[in-house]
């Protein structure tokens, strides 16, 4: 690992061009991106359905988005929630791009892209823990009298047909790994990088990051209907997984267990067994289910920091912070950002005593704004 190096949250602050605005006009485009992806997907479930069911078939629609968005007995239903979140994966990628953070890859790792052979070692300790999850969720619900199989009894019968179960899985599979990826790249990724990148300490804006994405995502799953524990469920799950992202360097890890975790979720409901109740109290949230959730992901995290051991993964940038002039970037420099590792540019900056690359004395620099750590913006 280089003695200097940039970790991920941090990593806008490689790029010269980095302002503290330029999140907010992320977030912006986000937005609208958002609205409009609504708008076309509202219009293209609603019309096909007003046009062969009529206004009843609109209402019958809106009521079940209503009362179980997710109901994963319905495909419509849950396909149009699903496509919903999807779209927000190359939202927040073309946000970034739009409002210039850094370069692209930015929000997959410090390497600026997804590490695929990173990625299919940690296949391992995921599929670990879909063994331990999938035990631990389908308990009570198999028979091994008369032979192995569902407890009838138990659960009851599947309430849905076979095409529409086997219609489920497969959308289950095509959009739920994207979907897992969205709210990964948005709360994990952007959020995390905007926070700890607009905090001048380390350290401070290191915990707020964690903190304020791991409380955000929490909040957010309120309107599924979570009680308090079924809060703290997630909310485990969201900081075991920011840590995961600062240790790791990148997305990968926690894109497939969130994708698997949700997968698993989705399938083992699907058939609308006819004996579980998916809008209980206990479904909304028990105090075994938040204990079963922090354990596996610390378990997760463990195994995660074994395998990076292991394979010694590159988990930091290996380069310096980009310093920022108020006039025109010194020779020195090689222009306005450096982004290679072991390349030439910032690497020739006359160090500065807070350890971030930077001189008003060298190269015709402008001064360097002291109180936020780094030279002002233009």
């Amino acid at each position: 690992m280089s003695t200097v190096s940039v970790p991920y949250h941090r990593l806008p602050r490689v790029d010269a061009r980095w302002r503290w605005w330029r999140p907010l006009v992320a977030l912006a485009f986000l937005a609208g991106w958002y609205i409009a992806s609504q708008v076309v997907i509202a219009v293209a479930y609603f019309l096909p359905i007003g046009a062969t069911q009529g206004a009843q078939g609109l209402m019958d629609l809106q009521d079940d988005l209503a009362s179980g968005a997710l109901d994963p007995t319905d495909p419509i239903v849950l396909s149009m929630s699903l496509v919903s979140l999807v779209v927000l994966l190359p939202g927040i990628l073309l946000a970034v791009k739009v409002a210039r953070i850094g370069p692209a890859g930015i929000l997959s790792s410090t390497r600026f892209r997804v590490r695929w052979g990173w990625t299919a070692w940690c296949l391992l300790p995921t599929l670990v823990i879909a063994a331990i999850m999938f035990s631990a969720q389908t308990a009570g619900m198999f028979t091994f009298a008369g032979g192995f199989g569902w407890d009838h009894r138990a659960i009851g019968q599947s309430t849905v047909s076979l095409s529409t179960l086997t219609i489920t899985i497969v959308l289950v599979l095509l959009l739920v790994p994207f979907q897992g990826a969205a709210e990964e790249y948005i709360f994990r990724g952007f959020l995390m990088q905007t926070i700890a990148s607009w905090i001048p300490w380390r350290i401070v804006g290191t915990v707020v990051a964690v903190a304020v994405s791991t409380v955000v995502f929490a909040l957010l799953h309120i309107p599924n209907g979570y009680n308090v524990w079924g809060i703290l469920d997630v909310g485990s799950f969201g900081l075991i997984a920011a840590i995961i992202v600062l240790r790791t360097g990148g997305m990968e890890a926690t894109v497939l267990q969130h994708a698997f975790n949700n997968i698993m979720i989705f399938v083992l409901q699907a058939p609308g067994w006819s004996r579980i109740d998916l809008t209980s109290q206990d479904a909304n949230g028990t105090v075994g289910g938040w204990l079963i959730t922090l354990g596996t992901s610390l378990l997760y995290w463990g195994m995660v920091e074994v395998l990076a051991k292991w394979r010694k993964l590159d988990r930091r940038f290996a380069g310096q912070q980009a310093p920022r002039f108020r006039g025109v970037a010194p020779v020195w420099a090689g222009g306005r950002q450096w982004l290679r590792p072991g390349g030439t540019g910032w690497a020739g900056a006359p160090p500065r005593l807070d350890d971030t690359a930077g001189s008003s004395a060298v190269g015709g620099s402008a001064p360097v704004d002291s109180s936020v750590g780094v030279a002002g913006r233009p």
